[in-house]
């Protein structure tokens, strides 16, 4: 079982971003970010949250901060880097149009049944888009 990664670190930045002009420091200071992280991890995968990015953009492009607080949640493979107390609200799945949510709504049926309905969705698409370039056409 893969060993899970809790902890609290402050980011000194400084340090990393001096050496930038300034138009590339607050991009210095991500990777910055990223490069700690890793080295005191190992993770594979870092995926630094909206609110990280937005605290080292506060100050706009030019003037990121000097150091910053971060709390690290994962294990070897991948770790989540947020500020403490930041809540994540995960994304629900966008649902598929066309083709693909048809493809998805019927996997359980059989193979023929699925080629027919399938055959059958694409026909339907067909004639929606002809008859919608006919009606462009006449406009």
């Amino acid at each position: 079982m893969a060993e899970t990664i809790e902890r609290l670190y402050t980011i000194p930045l400084r340090k990393e971003w001096l050496k930038e002009p300034r138009a590339q420091r607050t991009k210095r200071s991500v990777r910055t970010v990223r490069v700690f992280i890793k080295k005191h991890t190992k993770a594979d995968v870092i995926k630094i949250s909206k609110g990280v990015n937005e605290l080292i953009f506060s100050h706009g492009f030019k003037k990121p901060p000097a150091k910053i607080k971060v709390e690290v949640h994962g294990d070897k493979s991948r770790v989540d880097v947020k500020i403490p107390g930041e809540v994540i609200i995960k994304k629900k799945e966008e649902k598929k149009s066309g083709i693909e949510g048809l493809k998805d709504r019927f996997a359980g049926k059989t193979g023929e049944d699925k080629k027919e309905i399938l055959k059958n969705a694409i026909q339907d698409k067909i004639k929606e888009e002809t008859t919608n370039e006919k009606v462009k056409q006449a406009l």
